[in-house]
């Protein structure tokens, strides 16, 4: 699916299939030492060889071309975790 800018998602464990070029899922939410949100997610077949990225609040990624920026990582620790990004451009 194709997003306009400024449309969100959220991506929970699990995969969100509605990224264009995606999917991208969440694969382990957790506190870092520092107290705050860590997300690792899975994306698409052009994040080969490295499937598997860590992203903070106010990171950026880039799906099927669109580029996306984490706003919030909501309960971490919790087993509802999930994230909102933002697309960017």
């Amino acid at each position: 699916m194709v997003h306009e800018v400024g449309a969100q998602e959220k991506i929970t464990y699990g995969r969100n299939d509605r990224f264009h070029g995606g999917p991208v899922g969440g694969g382990h939410f957790w506190v870092d030492d520092g107290g705050l949100p860590v997300a690792k997610i899975g994306g698409p077949k052009e994040w080969r060889p490295r499937p598997m990225i860590d992203v903070r609040e106010g990171d950026t990624f880039s799906v099927g071309g669109q580029v996306w920026r984490v706003t919030e990582i909501v309960g971490a620790d919790t087993p509802e975790a999930h994230l909102l990004a933002t697309r960017v451009s």
